[in-house]
């Protein structure tokens, strides 16, 4: 279809014939109408301004809102490391103090074990590695030797205790205290407990005054009183001992009857064994309770030991022969071939006993034949041993 085009003239004619409209409003009206619509288009205005402020300001504050919150949880998270770091030092430092005085507890406890272990470790090496078993001639003045008992009643042990140089030797013999000793020899008894002793015109000769019960009538302590008194006093060089009980002459034994006298010999053709109680206690030198008819069976029976009275051997098991020259007051061994020697403690009992057994039977010096060794103990084996003065020196009296 065609679109109808208007003319102006059309137009105005049409819009005359339209009705007319007239506007009821006096002027007044109209005029507080305009100030009304200005009002509100003023309030519009003013309340757009602040609006789109905020708005910025909003989106100001979202785009550096992360800054201010990551500077401040870092801060914080810094305040709190730093918190979190003096905390963890200070514990550390308690923790270190507290690990430092268990350490040093500990380190103390060690040191103090360690003292203790030295210690114990310092008395079986006295006890168990001597170098020496004997006393030389040179501390005869210095010694007192006196027989003690085992506790099985057994056995003689020589023991060579300190000598108290403000008191005469026999005086001391008579105090004599057996269990100042026990710790290093074991249970013992000492059979001159309840007896005097008394010196006599005669430098030879002691008096023997027995107090005691009389116990020496029995079997049991017959030979050992009567051994204890040899023992003891052979090693002063007494010869004889005149015996009393009570004041009155004689001592009544049970074996043997009433004796008067006893004779103390110097030399007892006896062999030397190995005595020990327990391995806490020392190894001892023994004498054996009977005498040997040469110096050839002593050695022999140094090789076996007497087992029935708990004396262990003193020659090593792997000397087979031991060959014996006497050459005036020097005796010559010389073992089987072949036998590589160290400087041992098994080879210092053995040198030593064999030196105790040779005295016994009168010799003053040993000669020890091929040996691949110049030294055991204190012995230069490299040229004649003087024989010692007495077997098992100990310290204290």
């Amino acid at each position: 279809m065609k679109r109808q085009e208007w003319s102006e003239e059309q137009l105005e004619q049409l819009l005359k014939q339209l009705p007319s409209v007239k506007d009821k409003q006096t002027a007044k009206d109209i005029f507080q109408s305009i100030q009304y619509k200005r009002q509100i288009n003023k309030k519009s205005r003013s309340w757009i301004t602040p609006a789109v402020a905020t708005v910025a300001a909003l989106l100001i504050f979202a785009l550096i809102s992360p800054f201010i919150f990551q500077n401040f949880t870092t801060n914080k998270e810094s305040s709190m490391d730093m918190s979190t770091a003096k905390i963890s030092e200070e514990t550390a430092t308690i923790e270190n103090d507290s690990a430092n005085d268990n350490k040093m507890a500990e380190a103390n406890s060690k040191q103090g074990s360690n003292q203790e272990q030295n210690t114990l470790a310092n008395t079986h090496l006295k006890r168990d590695k001597k170098e020496t078993f004997v006393a030389s001639e040179h501390d005869a003045e210095e010694i007192i030797t006196v027989g003690f008992t085992d506790p099985q009643a057994q056995n003689i042990i020589p023991i060579s205790l300190e000598a108290n140089e403000k008191k005469e030797k026999l005086e001391q013999i008579e105090e004599v205290n057996p269990e100042t000793y026990i710790d290093e020899l074991g249970p013992i008894s000492y059979e001159l407990s309840k007896t005097d002793i008394l010196e006599t015109d005669n430098p030879e000769e002691i008096n023997i005054e027995y107090n005691g019960e009389p116990n020496v009538k029995s079997s049991s302590h017959d030979m050992l009183y009567q051994n204890a008194i040899i023992e003891t006093f052979r090693w002063l060089d007494y010869k004889n001992a005149k015996l009393y009980t009570n004041e009155k002459e004689g001592i009544e034994f049970g074996q043997t009857g009433h004796k008067k006298d006893l004779v103390v010999k110097k030399e007892t053709k006896k062999a030397y064994f190995l005595y020990q109680f327990d391995e806490d206690t020392l190894k001892l030198l023994v004498p054996s309770p009977d005498p040997y008819d040469s110096v050839d069976s002593a050695f022999e029976a140094m090789k076996k030991g007497l087992e029935e009275r708990s004396l262990k051997p003193t020659i090593m098991n792997n000397i087979t022969t031991i060959k014996v020259n006497e050459n005036g007051d020097m005796l010559e061994i010389e073992f089987n071939q072949g036998v590589e020697f160290e400087n041992s403690e098994p080879t210092i009992i053995m040198f030593e006993s064999i030196l105790l057994t040779a005295k016994e039977f009168g010799y003053k010096t040993v000669q020890f034949n091929g040996i691949n060794i110049d030294k055991v103990g204190v012995m230069d084996v490299t040229k004649p041993i003087e024989v010692p003065y007495s077997p098992n020196p100990i310290e204290g009296n």
